[in-house]
């Protein structure tokens, strides 16, 4: 069952026929309502009409009498054989089956006159009027108890019963006429007309089912070529896999095919910037390693007190600040794409700020660099974004001014607020960065002429590119005051 469930087109051709079923036992049920109502009323109105024309025989004038009484008793036995009949006068028997007696509730003196309501039917299409159930009012002279229905025994079984009692002509003690016929046969061919409409009613699901499924089998058969598809790539993978088109691809196909080639998109895009982030990074962590084997061979060779072995060791020093250097940045970039970030997170920027100055300056302060701090309001400014990465993201703008300024610059820190946003401004009056060149310095490894000779990674700018995105902020590089240096303005959205 389990197994079955898995297939789609199982699941479908279930999804379809369960409301189907339902309008089939529905449906079945309103017919078996339908029979039943039928079959009854028609069993009734047969009774009431033998009873009424077995009355009216017995009414007639007595040398017509003994004529008509065999006719309507032949009438009423062909038109139901199994019914019963009986005629009581007063008390006595005087024709038909013994075990139909009257009434339990018959009263032989004729005062009584429709102790119960007569039998009442659906007005014909016709709307003939019956008077005490008959056409003639003549016929209904002499009725006492118009004929009705009611429920009895007949030898022992239960059996609807239609009684009319009257007065016939020169006779002055009722006669009781009766018709009878078991219930059981009634029930026997409502159950068999029932059981035929539930018969129907499987076999057309039966059939349903099969031409459902087969159906939804064609149906499918675009998305069947779309797998395919994969499993062609996937026994032997391209270069660059896309899902193809055809003219009978349906509409809602074409919304996955979309959706999936923009997935193979981005995956490759994203291969392939691990790729390049791979062999970058092998490459930036080689030349310090290199650097630091050559210098540890001079070492062993000259040793460390000679000059050559000193300038060793700066060398090797230099090195392993660009490989911590390297390392750190690579561990923050990777920290970008795990940290989670609530939409709904927000920090104070003035607070996040000089935190990351107090922890910095200590070793800003080995830089000839004067640091200046600006807010052009007092008070906090509450922004969205999380405050440890915009921390991180001041901290890589706050050291790549200072270290790539000139000797005796300085590096401006500058808050403020405006149109619904934060911003912070790190402002520096070094060499700055050419225009031409400030599309690509935020590219991962990317390296400037000016920044060739000091110790870096190249990957500063692209780690606080993917930091303000991450938190739904703005960067920009613009020149600095008097068109000298180099302003990177970041904007957060205010918080509410």
């Amino acid at each position: 069952m389990r197994r079955m469930l898995r297939s789609l087109r199982a699941r479908l051709t279930g999804a379809v026929m369960l409301p189907l079923a339902a309008l089939v036992v529905i449906f079945g049920g309103i017919a078996c309502w339908v029979i039943f109502k039928t079959a009854s009323m028609s069993s009734d109105r047969m009774l009431i009409g033998s009873v009424r024309t077995l009355s009216v025989a017995l009414d007639a004038e007595p040398d017509m009498r003994s004529r008509l009484v065999p006719l309507a008793v032949q009438l009423q036995q062909r038109s139901q054989p199994i019914t019963f009949y009986s005629v009581h006068h007063g008390g006595a028997l005087v024709a038909g089956s013994a075990a139909l007696t009257p009434p339990p509730d018959y009263d032989p003196s004729g005062r009584v006159i429709d102790r119960h309501p007569p039998a009442t039917f659906p007005d014909t299409y016709r709307k003939t009027r019956l008077y005490r159930g008959y056409v003639d009012p003549k016929d209904a002279d002499t009725v006492l108890q118009a004929a009705y229905l009611w429920d009895g025994k007949l030898a022992g079984k239960s059996a609807r019963i239609a009684t009319e009692i009257r007065l016939l002509k020169g006779d002055r003690t009722p006669t009781i006429v009766q018709v009878a016929d078991y219930d059981d046969d009634r029930r026997a061919y409502i159950f068999s007309q029932c059981l035929q409409v539930i018969g129907g009613g499987i076999l057309i699901l039966m059939i349903a089912v099969l031409l459902f499924y087969e159906a939804i089998t064609w149906g499918l058969k675009p998305f069947s070529a779309l797998t395919e598809q994969v499993e062609k790539a996937r026994l032997d993978p391209p270069a660059h896999f896309r899902l193809a088109q055809s003219p009978e691809t349906p509409r809602e196909a074409m919304s996955f095919i979309v959706a999936f080639n923009a997935l193979m998109a981005r995956m490759e895009n994203a291969t392939e910037s691990l790729r390049q982030f791979t062999t970058n990074a092998s490459h930036q962590m080689r030349t310090p390693l290199a650097i630091a084997r050559m210098h540890l061979g001079l070492l062993d060779r000259f040793g460390p007190d000679s000059p050559q072995g000193r300038t060793a060791l700066q060398d090797i020093s230099h090195a392993v600040q660009s490989l911590e250097r390297l390392l750190q940045q690579l561990i923050s970039l990777a920290r970008t794409s795990e940290q989670a970030i609530d939409p709904a997170m927000s920090f104070d920027l003035v607070a996040t700020a000089t935190n990351v100055l107090d922890e910095r300056l200590g070793h800003l302060s080995t830089f000839d660099i004067d640091l200046i701090y600006e807010q052009d309001e007092e008070g906090a400014i509450a922004v969205k974004g999380h405050p440890l990465l915009a921390a991180e993201l001041i901290t890589n703008l706050l050291d790549n001014a200072v270290r790539y300024n000139r000797p005796g610059g300085s590096v401006v820190i500058r808050l403020g607020r405006g149109g619904g946003r934060g911003r912070i401004e790190i402002e520096d009056d070094g060499p700055g960065i050419p225009e031409e060149h400030r599309d690509r310095v935020w590219e991962r490894f990317y390296r400037g002429a000016a920044e060739n000779d000091q110790v870096g990674s190249g990957l500063g700018l692209s780690i606080v590119r993917s930091l303000a995105e991450r938190m739904g902020a703005s960067v920009s590089l613009n020149n600095g005051a008097n068109g000298c240096g180099l302003c990177a303005r970041v904007e957060f959205q205010e918080a509410a």
